[in-house]
């Protein structure tokens, strides 16, 4: 009898420990998909279906970083889930849109107005703020010249003040980029597979809207685009901001600044420098078209009124 009981012990624990092996295998086998489900249906099980029938919500909010998972219930909301791999984060994303509107909503935080406004805030400013004749006519020359200089001084010129408008972003920095990421060669690739004007990767592109990299407005816009995000990001830290473009934003939180990489640091300063640079060619340009005295007109190609 002793004996019997013995075996069936035996026997139970290998029954065990082929189920585990088989579970572990089986989870090896469905990758990153199931750690994505598995994810979501954690958050969303989180107090049960009760809780969804008392307006508990969620929202799956995506951004560069990684997906979350948000939960409300009108009082109050917190993370309650967190995918930073990238693979299974777009598979938890994709997975959100199968479930209902009433229970779950998505953002893709990145076109978020919170940090790219419909209308820029020096346009804002002028609806909002009369402005005498003398100075509305002021501006309009400042603008011109600065679209004439860029027009006729920077290669894809045109296209970078244009955008560089678009965006409030100053138009020299964009050059700068340029200069530094592609020597403003439209049909650059690097070794990593960024590509074109601003040497984005595919995976930025599509999530800025550029369906062909290689197409200029469509970089320019997109590579414009992804700076105005991570200026706002960095609370308009202008070296962090451009680390970010090089190492990821990533990178510059973990370090709480330029990441101690060479080629980070060595990137930083070329932008800076060409960026400096161009504000100096501005300038002297702006004078010589004003036709005024050298050194009457503000490193930002306004008249120094005296």
């Amino acid at each position: 009898m002793k004996k019997n009981s013995v075996i069936d012990s035996l026997s139970l624990r290998s029954a065990k420990a082929r189920r585990r092996a088989e579970s572990h295998r089986i989870l090896r086998w469905l990758g990153g998909r199931a750690v994505a489900t598995l994810a979501l249906g954690t958050a969303l099980s989180i107090g049960g279906a009760t809780e969804t029938l008392q307006n508990v919500h969620f929202l799956v909010q995506k951004d560069l970083d990684a997906v979350r998972v948000v939960k409300s219930d009108g009082h109050q909301a917190k993370v309650v889930a967190k995918v930073s791999d990238g693979f299974a984060a777009n598979s938890l994303f994709k997975l959100s849109r199968v479930l209902p509107e009433s229970v779950v909503t998505r953002q893709i935080a990145l076109f978020d107005e919170q940090w790219l406004p419909a209308v820029p805030p020096a346009q804002v400013a002028q609806v909002q703020t009369p402005r005498d004749t003398f100075h509305a006519e002021m501006a309009r020359i400042n603008n011109a010249i600065r679209e004439d200089f860029f027009q006729n001084a920077i290669p894809f010129g045109d296209l970078i003040h244009q955008k560089a408008q678009k965006y409030d972003v100053d138009p020299a920095l964009v050059a700068a980029v340029v200069e530094t990421e592609s020597r403003f060669h439209q049909g650059a690739k690097s070794p990593v597979g960024a590509q074109g004007l601003m040497q984005l990767m595919p995976r930025t592109g599509r999530w800025l809207g550029a369906k062909n990299l290689y197409d200029p407005e469509q970089n320019v816009d997109a590579g414009v685009r992804y700076l105005k995000y991570l200026q706002s990001r960095f609370d308009g830290n202008l070296k962090k901001a451009i680390a970010a473009y090089n190492a990821g934003e990533g990178n510059v939180q973990r370090y709480g600044g330029i990441p101690p990489f060479n080629e980070t640091r060595s990137y930083v300063k070329k932008v800076m420098s060409r960026y400096q640079e161009r504000q100096r060619q501005l300038k002297a340009y702006d004078e010589k078209q004003r036709d005024v005295p050298a050194g009457s007109i503000s490193a930002d190609g306004t008249l120094a009124l005296r």
